[in-house]
């Protein structure tokens, strides 16, 4: 029998069926015998997709059929005598008997599971079905969608909804699965760095070099054992980031709207579509009102888009136009609707993406990506310096495998095995540094965007402000009052609200116009709802306004709330046999709506002379930096007759917004971080205006204001002029952001978003580094965000631009470290052989010095704290290398200096000693300590080991360095050590020399980098 249509009330063919498309398409034809069709009911059900493939496997003349869940679509092999229409219609056949059985993939209740030849290995007890297996809800009517469903636009029952939940399983996408420590362990070995050392030990064994090649082999363990353990505490610190997404969502169970846990979202539920409100699952509208949804995490489009439940799609229309389609993952950014599941977890749009996509690895930041360049270009280069110097050896007539062995120890010279370890530890140490302040770092290339932030634009509301309202004016025709701490002064004389008939109208019309709720017992209420609309609320609770008793009278029948292009809400409510409209919103706005206005309770026609009037009060209050409302009434005959009613003008409501305290000094230490600050409000111009003079927005430039209405007459290549000089942009709309963000980017600038609102979420997104409010933000703001400040301070965002500055100055103080002191090594073990000295330091000895002078004290400056003057320098280019030109120089001016004292060293030891085991010990131990010096040098670009009282300390830097240093002691004393790295005892007049040497170098290198600072402070 034909079901009912329960949204329209008309008789609906067999469900399952689809109404307008065959059951079997043929979408290609290949040669003869091969063929590709679409099949109504494979897409994402694997039951179908077995019993499918297991009815082909039994049709005359197929020779193979291959089914794919993920795309509807199934290959079939056959004889190519065989007609492939006949084919098609046996197919359609089955199709049609199978959908009768089991309507939209449901089985009835109790019935056992298709047979099929293939069997799950699961265990029964967590066998779930699939989800409806079609994907064509876009093609049909609501009421055919509720129909097919089992459904109805009230909801499922709470135990029809238990059952489905059983039958189609949790409501959640697969979690990608941690890399294992076999995983961690052997990706140690990858790097071109390690694998280099890999051929020097393999050399080695080939050359009889037994020992340097199990030394070797110590190395790469002991560094992979280091790396292995730096990722595990890395990739804790990362995962421990929240996610910052909503556990809930609110659903019709048997009309009843409450709140579920999203994993328990099913099929046929109806969804609560409301401003802020995540889609937990794909869904079709039921109903819409001015609905708009940011559909940018699943189909890239940067704006809200607009959606209506009474539209239907063509087969062939695209995801991101499919207006009557609501989809997982996505954000309602403004209206209200229902929408009825029909699809959840791994069967939605998104989990249909992360199936193909797999699983998918945090990606390398644009700084780790360098890094590993850089990795690569050191092992190229090495690979050609050992083979320079294999020639100059044979040049000089040194024998081949003398020189083989010498070019081994240039190999494991050049390759700076703490590399690798470098980004991984700086960013792990700086994202917990950030967690303990209290800024949440979402995605890790957010912390190297807080390092070239130019522009930060600044969402007014709940981040510069409190956003805790208070009504501190209001105004009609005839009377400007004051309000403050409850009590109320008309010309400086006190008054009682409820005495001015018009003002008394004005607060029980807000009081209607809103939807703040009442919670706790009588005698102690408390209001719950959005600060403007609580202020409002509680000035007409102070003025005597029975608020609770108004509204039971005047009951709510609709609610139209604020959307794009539409700034004021309006209430309607029964009083009778009329409806009552109650409307708040943008003065400006609600003045246009108006024909008349109440003066002294009487009606009257407004005239332009009378608006201007009204127009000045306005301009008046928000000069003040008040939030003004206009506030308006009047009657229709229907709640839905709105658009013909004529609305009587009330008066404007002002209210304050409390600054956040140390907010205007905060500015002022952007400003002096050379960080540009823009506020971006809705507000009206001259409470926008106010505020910015008051936070000292623009600094030591005069203030500009923009006003949205000039922003959507420039062309972009205007607009990216103007927005260069513009500290404050007023009643700008969530499109406006994201088009003020962009300009601000096309004009060069590395740009930060802040804000707490769901209107705030699609410019978070398209900001360089996003910020939401933690505390007071919106979920939708919170998941687009980069960054996260859990106590909503503003204030701790210096902090987090103070610590990108800080990770990125870090990882340069370690990579000039590393660079300069591998480059000292082949300087050494190149200029050694030019010069005609043999192999002045032996493999073994080099992969000492990697491993003692480089990876602990390199990973030490990684923890560096920030430098005193990191928030007086300015914002890093973005378009910088990480070593550029320069550094380049300086590190080679620095090993050009070690490289002296260790040859210096050398030399003197050959002199008094001859060429042999003494001359190597002695340079060994001055290139060592130089470089343990060098490491203390390479704390600051501008300070010095002079300027100690003007840095703070580094205690794992001291730590590293006596340990090393203690290491370095037990080799020149410890007779199996020693015997290892082939070293002889050093005598007094030895260590004075080598002292010397390792000295001087780093003594040199700082006076040097004091004239360089002498030079530009002047």
């Amino acid at each position: 029998m034909a079901k009912p249509n329960l949204l329209h009330n008309r008789p609906e063919a067999v469900p399952g069926e689809p109404a307008t498309s065959s059951l079997v398409t043929v979408v290609h034809r290949g040669p003869p015998g091969r063929a590709r069709v679409r099949v109504f009911g494979l897409l994402r059900n694997e039951s179908f997709r077995d019993e499918l493939e297991a009815f082909l496997d039994g049709v005359a003349g197929v020779e193979s059929a291959h089914a794919q869940v993920l795309t509807g679509k199934v290959l079939i092999h056959f004889d190519p005598a065989m007609p492939l229409e006949g084919l098609v219609e046996k197919l359609e056949g089955w199709v049609r008997r199978r959908q009768r059985v089991h309507p939209a993939g449901h089985r009835p209740r109790g019935a056992a599971p298709p047979r099929t030849l293939f069997r799950s290995r699961r265990p029964k007890a967590t066998q779930v079905a699939a989800a409806p297996p079609r994907n064509d809800w876009h093609l049909r009517a609501a009421g055919e969608v509720a129909a097919l469903l089992e459904s109805s636009p009230d909801g499922l029952p709470v135990e029809a909804a238990a059952a489905r939940l059983a039958q189609y399983g949790p409501n959640a996408l697969s979690v990608a699965k941690p890399r294992s420590r076999f995983a961690l362990l052997l990706e140690q070995f990858l790097s071109p760095p390690v694998a280099l050392l890999g051929v020097s030990a393999g050399i080695s064994i080939a050359t009889g070099g037994l020992a340097d090649a199990a030394v070797i082999a110590g190395v790469v363990v002991i560094n992979a054992i280091i790396g292995v353990v730096t990722e595990t505490q890395a990739e804790k610190t990362i995962n421990a980031l929240g996610k910052m997404t909503p556990t809930h969502a609110r659903v019709l169970r048997a009309g009843q709207a409450v709140e579920v846990a999203v994993e328990e979202v099913t099929v046929g539920d109806v969804l609560v579509l409301e401003p802020g409100a995540f889609v937990a699952a794909d869904a079709r509208l039921l109903a819409s009102s001015r609905l708009t949804v940011d559909e940018s995490a699943l189909t890239g489009e940067s704006l809200p888009v607009g959606k209506r439940h009474d539209v239907l799609c063509q087969e062939d229309t695209p995801l991101a136009d499919r207006r009557n389609m609501v989809y997982m993952g996505t954000v309602v950014t403004g209206g209200s609707g229902l929408a009825m599941v029909v699809a959840t977890g791994r069967h939605t749009e998104i989990g249909t993406i992360q199936a193909l996509v797999g699983e998918v690895e945090t990606p390398d930041t644009p700084m780790q990506k360098q890094l590993d360049r850089m990795g690569m270009q050191l092992a190229l280069i090495s690979t050609g310096l050992c083979a320079a110097m294999f020639a100059m050896g044979l040049a000089r007539g040194y024998g081949w495998l003398q020189m083989l062995t010498s070019s081994i120890s240039l190999a494991v010279a050049a390759v700076p095995e703490g590399l690798p370890a470098v980004a991984t530890t700086t960013l792990a140490i700086g994202i917990g540094e950030m967690r303990r302040r209290r800024v949440l770092v979402r995605h890790l290339p957010a912390v190297e965007g807080l390092g070239s932030v130019q522009v930060i634009c600044l969402d007014k509301t709940g981040t510069l402000t409190m956003n805790q309202m208070k009504v501190t004016e209001l105004a009609t025709p005839r009377h400007h009052v004051l309000v403050s701490d409850g009590r109320a002064s008309c010309g400086g004389r006190p008054v009682v609200l409820g005495e001015l008939p018009d003002l008394e109208r004005l607060l029980r019309i807000v009081s209607l116009c809103s939807e703040v709720q009442f919670a706790g017992v009588p005698g102690q209420r408390r209001l719950q709802g959005s600060a403007t609309e609580t202020a409002l609320v509680e000035a007409a609770l102070e003025a005597g306004v029975d608020v609770v008793g108004l509204r039971a009278a005047l009951p709510t029948v609709k609610v139209v709330h604020r959307a794009e292009n539409r700034p004021y809400m309006i209430t309607v409510h029964r009083e009778g046999e009329r409806h009552l409209l109650a409307v708040k919103g943008s003065p400006a706005e609600v003045l246009a709506l108006c024909r008349s206005h109440q003066v002294d309770g009487v009606v009257e026609a407004l005239d332009e002379r009378q608006r201007a009037a009204i127009g000045d009060q306005n301009e008046a209050m928000t000069g003040k930096a008040l939030r003004v409302l206009g506030v308006a009434y009047g009657y229709a005959d229907s709640p839905d007759a709105l658009a013909s009613a004529d609305l009587i003008w009330l008066g404007l409501a002002g209210m304050e917004d409390t600054l956040r305290p140390g907010v205007a000094e905060l500015m002022d230490q952007f400003h002096a971080a050379g960080i540009e600050t823009v506020m971006i409000t809705g507000d009206q111009s001259g409470t926008a205006f106010s505020v910015g003079q008051r936070l000292r927005l623009s600094g030591a430039k005069p203030l500009e204001i923009v006003d949205s209405s000039s922003l959507d007459k420039l062309e972009p290549e205007i607009l990216k002029n103007v927005v260069k000089d513009t500290t404050v942009f007023a009643r700008v709309s969530p499109a406006h952001k994201v088009k003020i963000v962009q300009a601000l980017q096309a004009s060069g600038r590395v740009v930060a978003m802040t804000g707490d609102g769901v209107n705030d979420g699609p410019a978070l997104k398209a900001a360089d580094v996003g910020v939401a409010m933690g505390e007071r933000g919106s979920d939708v703001a919170r998941s687009v965000a980069d960054i996260v400040l859990e106590d909503d301070d503003i204030r701790t965002m210096i902090t987090a631009v103070q610590q990108g500055r800080t990770i990125y100055g870090n990882i340069r103080k370690s990579l000039r470290f590393l660079l300069s002191s591998n480059l000292g090594e082949v300087e050494v073990m190149l200029i050694g052989t030019a010069l005609g000295f043999g192999e002045v330091l032996n493999p073994v000895q080099l992969l000492w010095i990697n491993l003692v002078t480089d990876i602990f004290p390199a990973m030490a400056l990684s923890m560096e704290p920030p430098e005193p003057d990191v928030l007086r320098q300015p914002p890093r280019d973005p378009q910088r290398p990480i070593l550029d030109r320069a550094d380049f120089v300086t590190m080679l001016r620095e090993s050009l200096l070690m490289t002296a004292g260790a040859l210096g060293v050398y030399a003197y030891s050959v002199a008094r000693y001859g060429l042999g085991p003494q001359a190597s010990t002695n340079a060994f131990m001055a290139l060592t300590c130089g470089q343990f010096l060098h490491s203390i040098g390479c704390r600051s670009e501008r300070t010095t080991i002079f300027d100690a009282g003007r840095r703070p300390s580094n205690p794992y830097l001291t730590g590293a360095v006596l340990g090393s240093f203690g290491a370095q002691v037990l080799a020149a004393t410890l007779p199996s050590l020693r015997g290892l790295l082939r070293l002889t005892p050093i005598g007094p007049a030895d260590l004075a020399v080598i002292a010397v040497g390792a000295v001087l170098p780093m003594l040199i290198n700082e006076s040097i980098k004091k004239v360089r600072a002498g030079i530009q402070g002047d």
